[in-house]
């Protein structure tokens, strides 16, 4: 970047003295259009819009939707030739910060950033701002030197630096026109809904009811303000998902409020036909046909400009069709990466993961999981005009400004396999295909990262270690996974517990229920210090005790040694175990972590996560069986062969130089492993005293056996230290007769 001389503004001739080659007598606005960037209808809205809600011309243009703040920084640069800064990246020194107060700093949504010969440099939101320029200088008569930034990186400067308080800077994020839009139409809660389902069971009579009857009783005023009542006081109360469900003898509406399910309303059975009806309506699917399954979408309209879709899915059952109807409301959608709730080490091996210029990064867990939540966030984290992004969904839940998206449609041949194949001849850099549906899906996706893309998808699977497993039997080759794959992230939602009634459980206790803490997954570390809370149940959770969801989390950062695995095609358990060694923390370890911080109940973390113990190796699993008679030779003294033994059934005796010095009975312990670890020949000679069955297991494993595997390596201890101390009691025994011997008077002395 060309280095530009500073501008100089003096108050009795301030146009005179900045510099031509920083700023130009244009307005951004207006060079904003002559370029194209934006069109004059959107420039004359912002401009009203700005002067409506006393804010700059940036914030409007943003706020709208008409261009993005990068863009804006961008396009500024370039035509005013003026470097582009982060302050989050610099270190401000207090006194410059002390030249300008916050006040005039606000006002023109501009920073100070360092002094030097007498020289401001000022970061500005809006470098035309010549006011600005002029306000700043008469403050500071020093020199002013421009530099641009965004707004929000201003604004974070303002919170880091200024010191101002939380609901200041809340205030710099209000949607502009927000105040005018919460006096405007509001969303009515129904106080009295069952007067309503009284009126629409009135409406329809009991009784049986036609196809003709139920479209007129679908439009009839109860039955439409009852379903507007439904819809409304779900949004009202933040719930994802209302059920409708027809039964034999009863009809009712549950909504899942934060992961869980519960009924709302029972409603009388004559209107139900009525009821799915409306909502098909509204979803413009075929009233007339009950008899296969139907999806659509409903958009209700809330005020001015704010507006909530609704997922409709539609399946005949036994007793009429069921309904759920999936809430997707874009102002409750939190798309900021560093509040999805992981860890530091995990947040930086996600952060790490998606900035690679290609790849393949897989989120997997069941429906309901929060997948699409976490592809949205990392895809709208690297939204910006350098990327050119395109996804692939079925269905589209929610549309963002810069990112091209496309509905999978089946029936009409647009396939996830078909859209990938389009996508790499639109020059795209972020790739997001909703599902790896199929091996054709999998081998282009696969392909894609191959070739210098970053590819987003998901897929169904429990945990991180199956993923590879499902790619590798959908049909593609183990080195092609291996080299593709960048991250696999597994995650489940568990329910947060409400802050306002937030107590200890008093049904743990640390000590009395030390074991069956540490069999559920906790380490003795873990275990200081530990408190289990709940939620008592209070007005502001409705008495649940929760309030809000968490994520826990399972990331595999597929390195080099998980590479090396993934070709040679490891069993799951084995590539669990190589992950686990490279730093991968579990879904319950990350769920038992958020117990320890209070975050979320033990509860929640044992009902959406599992314990995996470290599955054994397969010479462990299925070693060979042996079979001896009474008198059979097992192991010989003075052999130099490493095999180790586990007696099943029978019993054992040990000679040394031909002595019965020892006995071996008890079923499940080990012999003959000190050749093994000594690398030594046998020391002993081991008989079966009467038929006996034993497992036979490979010397040279032993001491990975008792390296890896505690359990095991305490029987193995056990077993060597009790046979040395029959050994030594059998020796002592002997000791003592040949003594006794020695001593006895010989006849006749």
């Amino acid at each position: 970047m060309a280095s530009t001389p500073p501008q100089t503004a003096k108050q009795s001739s301030f146009k005179q003295s900045i510099s031509k080659s920083q700023t130009s007598t244009s307005k951004l606005g207006e060079m904003l259009r002559k370029e194209g960037q934006i069109t004059k209808e959107q420039l004359d809205e912002a401009v009203a819009l700005s002067k409506k809600a006393g804010t700059t011309l940036v914030r409007a243009l943003t706020a709208l939707d008409v261009i993005e703040p990068e863009n804006i920084v961008s396009f500024a640069s370039r035509q005013l030739n003026l470097p582009v800064i982060s302050i989050s990246e610099l270190m401000i020194n207090p006194e410059t910060i002390s030249l300008v107060q916050y006040d005039l700093a606000k006002q023109h949504m501009v920073f100070p950033v360092r002094v030097a010969a007498k020289v401001l440099t000022l970061a500005m939101a809006d470098p035309t701002n010549t006011d600005a320029i002029e306000e700043v200088h008469n403050a500071t008569q020093l020199s002013i030197k421009s530099v641009i930034t965004t707004e929000k990186d201003i604004v974070e400067a303002y919170k880091k630096y200024y010191k101002i308080s939380p609901e200041e800077y809340q205030s710099f994020f209000k949607k502009i026109g927000e105040e005018s839009e919460e006096t405007g139409v509001e969303i009515k809660e129904i106080d009295d809904i069952g007067s309503l389902v009284s009126e629409a069971a009135e409406d329809v009579e009991a009784g049986d009811e036609e196809e003709i009857k139920d479209e007129l009783s679908a439009d009839a005023a109860p039955i439409i303000k009852l379903v507007n009542g439904i819809l409304t006081k779900a949004i009202k109360l933040k719930v994802s998902d209302i059920h409708i469900e027809p039964y034999e003898k009863s009809f009712r509406v549950r909504y899942r409020l934060d992961g869980a399910l519960y009924v709302s309303l029972n409603l009388p059975l004559q209107i139900k036909n009525a009821l799915v009806s409306r909502l098909k309506i509204l979803a413009s699917l075929n009233i007339a046909e009950r008899r296969v399954p139907q999806d659509g979408r409903i958009k209700l309209r809330l005020g001015k400009k704010q507006a909530v879709d609704f997922r409709v899915s539609c399946l005949p059952t036994l007793f009429g069709e069921s309904m759920v109807l999936r809430i997707l409301d874009k102002s409750n959608l939190n798309v900021d990466l560093g509040k999805l709730g992981f860890s530091p080490e995990n947040f930086a091996k996600f952060n790490k993961a998606i900035k690679n210029p290609f790849g393949l990064v897989l989120v997997t867990g069941p429906t309901g999981s929060g997948k699409t939540t976490t592809l949205y966030s990392a895809v709208n984290a690297l939204n910006n005009v350098d990327n050119k992004i395109l996804t692939a969904e079925d269905p589209v839940e929610f549309n963002f400004a810069g990112i091209n998206q496309v509905l999978v449609r089946n029936e009409v041949g647009m396939t996830f396999a078909a859209a990938l194949k389009a996508f790499l001849r639109q020059d795209p850099e972020i790739i997001l295909v909703g599902e790896i549906r199929d091996a054709e899906t999998a081998e282009i996706a696969i392909k894609a990262a191959m070739t210098g893309h970053l590819v987003f998808s998901t897929l169904h699977t429990n945990d991180c270690p199956s993923t590879v497993g499902r790619i590798i039997d959908i049909g593609i080759p183990g080195y092609m996974v291996s080299s593709a794959l960048t991250m696999i992230l597994s995650q489940r939602l568990m329910r947060r517990i409400c802050a306002e009634c937030k107590e200890a459980d008093p049904a743990w206790d640390v000590e009395r229920d030390r074991k069956k803490l540490i069999e559920m997954g906790f380490f003795e570390d873990d275990l200081k210090d530990l408190k289990i809370m709940k939620g008592k149940g209070c007005p502001a959770c409705q008495g649940k005790g929760y309030k809000g969801r968490v994520a826990a989390y399972e990331l595999m950062e597929v390195n080099e040694s998980i590479k090396q695995a993934i070709t040679a095609q490891l069993p799951e358990d084995q590539l669990r175990k190589v992950a686990m060694k490279e730093g991968m923390r579990t879904l319950r370890q990350d769920a038992l972590s958020k117990v320890r911080a209070g975050i979320t109940t033990l509860d929640e973390a044992l009902k959406h996560t599992v314990h995996v113990k470290e599955a054994l190796p397969q010479y462990l699993l299925t070693p060979d069986e042996l079979t001896f008679e009474n008198g059979d030779m097992i192991i010989k003294e003075g052999n130099t062969d490493t095999t180790f033994y586990q007696l099943i059934q029978g019993s054992l005796v040990i000679k040394k130089a031909g002595a019965v010095v020892a006995e071996i009975s008890q079923p499940g312990e080990y012999f003959g492993e000190m050749s093994a670890l000594m690398n030594k020949p046998r020391n002993a000679t081991i008989i079966s005293k009467g038929k006996s069955r034993v497992k036979a297991f490979p010397g040279d494993k032993l001491r990975e056996t008792l390296e890896n595997y505690p359990e095991i390596a305490y029987k193995v201890i056990t077993s060597c230290l009790f046979r040395l101390n029959s050994a030594d009691r059998k020796l002592a025994e002997m000791a003592k007769k040949l003594a006794a011997l020695q001593v006895k008077p010989v006849a006749g002395a």
